[in-house]
Parts: C-alpha cells; structure tokens; sequence
C-alpha cells in the first residue's frame, strides 16, 4: 500500500503531470511487458488507466497524501473484472483479492521504476 500512495511523488502533483506522464510510461512499458508476459498488455494498461483515475479523483478531492489504501482499493475494485476477464480467458484459476492486489502494487511498482518525465 505504501507503494500505491507514492505513486505521484514519481510522477507529479498535477492532473496534466498525472495524465501525461503515466500515458508515456504504459507506453514506454507495454512493448517489455508484452514481452515479458505476452498478451497481457491490455490488462496492465487498464491497470495504469485505473491508477490515473483514482490518483485524478484523489487530487479533486485535495486527498492526494495520504489516501494510499482508498486508492489501491479503488483501482482493485476497478480492475477485477478486467483482471476475471483476462484469467477466463487464459484459463487461468480465477484470482483472489489478494492476487489482484498484489498486481496491483507491482503495476504500480512498475511505474515508479521507470523515471519520470522532468
């Protein structure tokens, strides 16, 4: 959770900052996830999608420190049936809270790895 409230310390304080740079790093990031783990591009950018709107959401609502586990809550709740989807379709177990979480925080944790934008 620590990692999820972080999130725009790496990438801005602003709603511009938030969009743009989190839309350059899925970009920049889709053709090594793609790589890494084929066919799941898709999930991991709605995933990034999802983190720009809870972070925007947190920002509207002067809450952006702070509110770490409202937004990892958020984007869990948000993302679980794109994440049921993708595991039907791979024929995959379908996945727990804690395993949609815990991919959560390493989308997350993939976004802070990459530098952001000055």
């Amino acid at each position: 959770m620590a990692n999820f409230k972080s999130i725009l310390e790496d990438i801005g304080s602003t709603l511009k900052k938030v969009f743009g740079v989190a839309e350059k790093v899925a970009v920049i990031a889709e053709p090594i996830v793609d790589l890494a783990f084929p066919g799941i591009a898709g999930l991991y950018n709605a995933t990034v999608n999802e983190v720009g709107v809870a972070e925007t959401a947190a920002i509207a609502a002067g809450k952006q420190s702070g509110s770490g586990a409202q937004k990892l809550a958020a984007v869990v709740a948000a993302i679980t049936p794109t994440f049921i989807s993708y595991a039907k379709a791979n024929g995959l177990p379908e996945p727990t809270t804690d395993v949609i979480t815990n991919y959560t925080n390493a989308v997350v944790a993939s976004l802070k790895a990459i530098p952001a934008a000055a």
